[in-house]
């Protein structure tokens, strides 16, 4: 197994700090035909979502509906009176529901980043935490996001006299319904929205992998229908699919016009908050209340001592999460020798196995191709892969002489396809390597 990160800079691909592993096993499905569901676009005119696509471009739903793309300073002019909600990409924060902290919502803010820390490839002292309104069960909704990148969004749009309302993540825009996930397609990348304050956005072509990954992690809770929008939603398909309706969606049609039509003020999670929250009529109003307020800041003394007991054992459990990670990391890269932080440095592994230009076709043939004949060999284990030059290597453990020459056979009958196996025994278990190639013609 392993991960990747993607660094990048606006809207159309912004910094990712997170991307669940891969598993190499597919099967087969395909998405079901396109069908047409009526979605609600009642969003009232003063409302205007927009998105960055560069410092100084930007895309906009106007009041009537239209989707226009230009300058800021041309759509500063526009939106006069306007209350603007800024789209912000997927790719540049994470959405990641905690354990509640404790009881106590006026710990929550200072409790979460450090339950949070060891997951987190930059120090907390970089990131701001937004917190969602409301618990979900025992879990608090938490986004994640770089200073520096809110401030760039929120500078750009101040140059030019702009004030967002709110800025939302742009995974919690997508339509949501229980026992649904939602996925929008775009040119190069992907958003989906998997749960109530769940999702994440990344590029096409790691697409397929990720839904494999969260499908499995998913287990039980995996969705009994996925809605998708977008270009050639109705030639989309995925092994990992395969026990999941999809439902093709036509309209509507623009991104930012889905956005504004799924958006939900109780489902949302508006990143402008502590240090980029406005002060509102209602802190006005308990201005006078403050000496109230230090008196009741000495009760918090007594539960000061059930906080620390819930941050104690918080740290407890990252602290064994950590000691797993690395065993994982460890099976994944046996020979690599200094682990920092196992999860981004798989994420770096796997970015640095993807290759360029134009060897990526033959790349992902391949992967698929080997993935295919794993599927029947289920006493084989895939432990690792590797590419260069066109060649594949396939590290796999497990399995009989009968089933590794059955998954040799399997490889070489495929049209244009070359494999080589060399299979040895250690410790009473066999360990193989296969090399695919794609066959001169």
């Amino acid at each position: 197994m392993f991960c990747c990160k993607s660094r990048r800079g606006w809207a159309t691909g912004a910094r990712c700090y997170t991307v669940p592993y891969i598993v190499i096993k597919t099967a087969s499905a395909s998405c079901g035909a396109p069908s047409a569901t009526r979605i609600d676009n009642n969003v009232p005119a003063q409302l205007i979502f927009f998105r960055l696509l560069a410092p100084d471009r930007v895309e906009w739903r106007h009041a009537d509906g239209h989707i226009r793309r230009g300058a800021l300073a041309e759509w500063a002019a526009e939106t006069v009176g306007a209350r603007q909600i800024l789209v912000a990409p997927g790719e540049a924060l994470i959405l990641n529901p905690v354990a509640m902290p404790s009881r106590n919502r006026g710990t929550w803010a200072k409790a979460v980043p450090y339950a949070l820390e060891d997951q987190l490839v930059e120090d907390i002292e970089a990131l701001h935490f937004a917190l969602g309104n409301a618990p979900q069960g025992e879990r608090l909704p938490v986004a994640v996001i770089g200073h520096a990148a809110l401030r760039a969004w929120l500078d750009a749009c101040g140059q030019h006299g702009l004030t967002p309302a709110a800025v939302i993540p742009e995974p919690l825009l997508l339509p949501w319904r229980e026992g649904e996930w939602s996925l929008l397609l775009e040119e190069r990348r992907a958003v989906a929205r998997t749960g109530l304050w769940q999702g994440f956005s990344t590029e096409r072509n790691l697409l397929g992998l990720l839904l494999d990954r969260i499908m499995t992690e998913a287990g039980e809770a995996k969705p009994a229908r996925l809605r998708i929008w977008g270009r050639d939603a109705d030639r989309f398909s995925d092994p990992a699919l395969a026990d999941c309706e999809c439902q093709i969606e036509t309209e509507p049609v623009e991104p930012l016009a889905l956005f504004a039509s799924g958006h939900q003020p109780g489902a949302t999670l508006n990143l402008l908050q502590g240090p980029y929250g406005r002060q509102t009529q209602w802190g006005r109003w308990l201005k006078p209340w403050r000496a109230a307020a230090a008196l009741a800041g000495a009760c918090l003394l007594v539960q000061g001592f059930t906080t620390l007991y819930e941050h104690r054992r918080l740290q407890q459990e990252a602290l064994a999460l950590g000691v797993e990670m690395e065993r994982v990391y460890k099976e994944a890269l046996p020979d690599s020798t200094r682990i920092v932080n196992p999860k981004a440095q798989l994420e770096a592994h796997l970015r640095e196995l993807r290759p360029n230009g134009g060897e990526e076709g033959v790349f992902l043939e391949l992967l698929n191709r080997g993935a295919q004949a794993l599927t029947s060999a289920s006493e084989v284990v895939l432990r690792g892969f590797s590419y260069r030059d066109g060649l594949l290597d396939l590290s796999l453990q497990g399995g009989n002489p009968a089933a590794l020459d059955q998954l040799r056979q399997q490889l070489n009958q495929q049209p244009g396809l070359q494999a080589e196996m060399r299979t040895t025994q250690r410790e009473g278990q066999m360990e193989s390597k296969v090399t695919l190639k794609k066959a001169a013609s």
